[in-house]
């Protein structure tokens, strides 16, 4: 879990710069409705709703604000909140009981590892935005696939009130393990981390997997193979 606060904390301070070097009105390609200042409100505002349910263990009271006031120093602010966060993670053990939304036991882990990731790609977000060369770690960004598949995917098909593909499509990181197959089962959604063939194939960096999957990377960057339609068929999912 220290890992996943290391990650927090640098990207956090990663996104501050970005901030303070950047034009607040720049538009954010993979959310087009938010500025560069949108996306740090909205980063911030989830460290601390997160760091509220984590030491309260409930969902946040839908009336508090956790947003900046007009006095916050946006570049200091998404830094106070990142603090925040990993302060109350570090105060307890990664198997200890707390409340999230998500489709997993709940264990404190879970914030750690969703928070290391949502800061590490709207860091991405913002460096894009401002022409700053943007990098994810080949780890993390494996982690992120696991992520998707096992959590987000699944939200995706819930909120969307759809049934997943039947066909099967395997993905495979070619620079770091990572290997799964998802499908579909008389309407039920499966998973598993294995090395397995399926109607179509998804190969590439890590990174560039990730970035597919979260909607920031155009599917002709990386190898399909296979049937082409059964791969569009997953691939055309809204976004989480």
């Amino acid at each position: 879990m220290s890992a996943h606060l290391e990650v927090i904390r640098a990207n956090a301070d990663l996104m501050s710069a970005a901030i303070r070097t950047g034009d607040s009105s720049t538009t954010i390609a993979a959310c087009p409705d938010w500025d560069l200042s949108q996306l740090a409100e909205h980063t911030g505002w989830v460290h601390r709703w997160a760091t509220d349910a984590l030491i309260n263990s409930r969902a946040p009271d839908r009336e508090t604000d956790f947003g900046p006031s007009t006095d916050d120093d946006l570049a200091v602010w998404i830094v106070d909140g990142a603090t925040a966060l990993i302060n109350a993670i570090r105060a307890t053990k990664p198997d200890a009981p707390t409340w999230h939304p998500f489709s997993l036991e709940q264990q404190v882990w879970v914030w750690a590892r969703r928070q290391a990731l949502e800061t590490a790609m709207h860091r991405w977000d913002a460096q894009t935005a401002i022409g700053v060369q943007a990098m994810l770690d080949p780890e993390l960004s494996s982690e992120g696939i696991q992520e998707y598949f096992e959590m987000g995917l699944p939200r995706v098909l819930s909120r969307a009130e759809v049934d997943p593909p039947a066909s099967s499509l395997h993905v495979h990181c070619t620079d770091v393990d990572g290997e799964w197959l998802v499908w579909g089962d008389k309407g039920e959604y499966r998973m598993l981390p294995v090395h397995d063939k399926g109607d179509a194939a998804i190969r590439g960096p890590a990174a560039n997997i990730w970035l597919l999957l979260m909607g920031r990377l155009d599917r002709s960057k990386l190898d399909v193979v296979g049937d082409a339609s059964a791969a569009a068929a997953w691939l055309d999912l809204p976004n989480w």
